[in-house]
């Protein structure tokens, strides 16, 4: 089983508005982080915030804002911080690792980092793999995987993980929270359970998934509604 982290596993939503805030005020502009809260919602897009806020900025401004929200989403601190696992993970996690081989895929780039997180949040145990962006850099040969188009960075990182584990994609099951998650897998045959985080709606997860759930709570639940023998 593929499990997505960020949404999925862990709620990063504290963490994601204080980014934006202060990539926003790197820039110059003098917004507070309640006036980012009002209009933050989780999945609301890396631009979404701007339009609310009427900020326009330009081609060189906008790489700018992505690059300075990213430095203070991976900044150490802010991680540690910021971050909080839904409640009830760490137990769903447990029960699906005593079902399924769990290999956890974050769009991430820096294998450490991420490991520091699973372990801050007593986690890291129930993953047998950790695909990140650099780990797939370096599995497929090339210098680095951009963060975007997010699809396509998304089926790259699969693509590490059949490889370096040696599995057939029909028999793996993706868990995630958006559709940029589930749309490859779903297009390598993987079997897919979305999650009702918030960054994604029902009626576009239905699309690209075998099951939909609340909560990463339910999926070992889910389970029983698949023909999944092969993963027990």
């Amino acid at each position: 089983m593929i499990i997505d982290l960020d949404g999925t596993i862990l709620d990063i939503s504290e963490r994601d508005a204080f980014a934006r805030y202060e990539a926003l005020n790197r820039l110059g502009y003098e917004v507070s982080l309640a006036q980012i809260k009002q209009h933050y919602r989780y999945g609301v897009g890396l631009m979404g915030i701007l339009k609310s806020l009427n900020i326009s900025l330009t081609e060189e401004e906008t790489e700018e804002y992505l690059n300075a929200r990213l430095s203070s989403f991976t900044d150490r601190n802010n991680a540690l911080s910021l971050t909080k696992i839904h409640k009830g993970a760490a137990e769903a996690l447990a029960t699906l690792s005593q079902k399924c081989r769990l290999i956890l895929v974050t769009s991430r780039r820096k294998l450490s980092s991420v490991e520091e997180e699973l372990d801050w949040f007593n986690i890291r145990g129930f993953f047998s793999l950790i695909v990140t962006r650099d780990v797939a850099s370096m599995y497929h040969g090339v210098e680095n995987i951009p963060l975007l188009p997010f699809q396509y960075q998304r089926a790259k990182l699969y693509e590490c993980v059949i490889g370096v584990a040696k599995l057939d994609p029909k028999a793996l099951i993706c868990v995630g929270d958006s559709v940029g998650e589930l749309e490859p897998a779903k297009t390598m045959q993987m079997t897919t359970i979305g999650v009702l985080t918030g960054i994604s709606s029902r009626k576009d997860l239905e699309e690209f998934s075998d099951l939909i759930v609340h909560d990463i709570t339910k999926v070992s639940e889910a389970l029983s509604r698949l023909d999944c023998s092969y993963t027990c």
